[in-house]
């Protein structure tokens, strides 16, 4: 385990929530998500209420709050720097990679793509900066944010609650076991989108009920010339 995580153990639970706050918010809007080991600290977290020394469903508060207010800080953030986020000096660190799969789900998802990298490693860092540089009004991109965020920070500190006794081997094997997670939810969410469409209506013009001067004239049609 890294320092940051051997820290939360050692400190009072009101430091530890602060701890794992101050840690996501820095992933979301300094543009260091491939620096900032929030998967160990989250994992780490979520075992150490296991034990009682904190409460799992307010590290998950922490964290999902973090990422909300992180989004929305990267959402100006990109906003003002526009075309030059990713010429900046850390925006130069970030794989090319990172930002052409960022772009992509942007491209192809709009709004929702904030909600599908949450669950990607650094791409979830760049998407709301992405969002704002592309002047994405941040109330659209609000909703999606909000459902990822408690959906991640409960997945990862769940899933270390749940392992305690085991910790190192999840710290191992966390990455695979929370990807099938996200496509899992993902997978959830994007079929209750599918059922929530309305039907296609049936095509073809619409039959009008019959009324009685028409029955009159259909009638009158279908009478035998004399």
């Amino acid at each position: 385990m890294n320092a940051l995580s051997d820290v939360l153990g050692h400190i009072p639970p009101a430091a530890a929530y602060a701890v794992v706050a101050a840690a996501v918010l820095a992933e979301s809007i300094l543009l260091v998500g491939a620096f900032v080991p929030t998967l160990t600290l989250l994992l780490t977290a979520g075992a150490l209420a296991r034990t009682g020394h904190s409460s799992l469903p307010l590290v998950i508060a922490a964290a999902a709050g973090a990422v909300v207010a992180g989004d929305f800080l990267a959402h100006r953030t990109g906003r003002l720097l526009g075309d030059q986020l990713r010429g900046g000096r850390i925006g130069r660190r970030i794989p090319g990679a990172a930002w052409h799969q960022v772009e992509t789900l942007m491209t192809r998802h709009g709004d929702r793509a904030v909600f599908l990298a949450r669950f990607l490693p650094v791409v979830r860092t760049l998407a709301p900066h992405f969002a704002g540089a592309a002047r994405l009004p941040y109330r659209r991109i609000a909703p999606y944010s909000v459902v990822a965020a408690c959906m991640w920070a409960t997945a990862e500190a769940g899933v270390g609650y749940a392992a305690a006794t085991s910790l190192q081997r999840v710290l191992t094997l966390g990455g695979p076991v929370l990807a099938l997670v996200a496509l899992m939810a993902i997978g959830g969410v994007l079929l209750w989108r599918r059922r929530r469409r309305p039907l296609p209506e049936a095509q073809g013009p619409a039959l009008e009920p019959a009324t009685e001067s028409s029955g009159q004239v259909q009638a009158g049609r279908t009478r035998p010339v004399s």
